[in-house]
């Protein structure tokens, strides 16, 4: 799988890092416990098989995203995947077209009218977890809003990073 993602400037990044580690520190699931060294806090644009790496994107990169709370998709039974929400404004909302038209072939869940951008916290935690998670995320509050330091194309196959202009 590939992926387009925006990726935070160091004080966002920091946020997000640091509510991932209180989930480690309260021995809950976090992507904190993923110590690869392309594993950052993002918001992914767009995913697929086949995404090409786009050389320019025809709309401006959304300068700062305002996080719009906790939300929670189902990853199975009993099992959830825990994020933020991003707020799509208008200039997210344009820059994310421009990315599917400089690298079309995103799974249907990313493409404009489907797409829930959002920050991971956890994956996979059970559904009795949550009210530690919630409990455990309240210690450590999110910023307003978090800067966007740009646009980066992960190829999971190669486990390779590619910033984008």
């Amino acid at each position: 799988m590939r992926s387009i993602e925006l990726v935070l400037d160091p004080a966002a990044e920091r946020a997000v890092r640091d509510a991932w580690e209180a989930l480690v520190t309260a021995d809950l699931p976090s992507m904190g416990r993923h110590t690869s060294d392309t594993n950052a806090p993002h918001v992914t644009l767009t995913a697929g098989e086949a995404l090409p790496v786009p050389t320019a994107f025809d709309a401006p990169l959304p300068t700062t995203v305002r996080p719009a709370g906790l939300l929670l998709f189902p990853a199975g039974p009993g099992r959830h995947v825990l994020g933020v929400g991003i707020v799509v404004d208008r200039t997210l909302a344009a820059f994310h077209e421009a990315v599917h038209r400089a690298a079309p072939g995103g799974v249907d869940t990313a493409l404009p009218g489907r797409w829930v951008p959002h920050l991971t916290l956890a994956r996979r935690p059970r559904d009795v977890d949550l009210p530690r998670m919630l409990e455990a995320l309240t210690a450590v509050p999110l910023p307003e809003e978090f800067g966007v330091a740009g646009v980066r194309h992960w190829d999971g196959e190669t486990k390779t990073v590619t910033p984008l202009g």
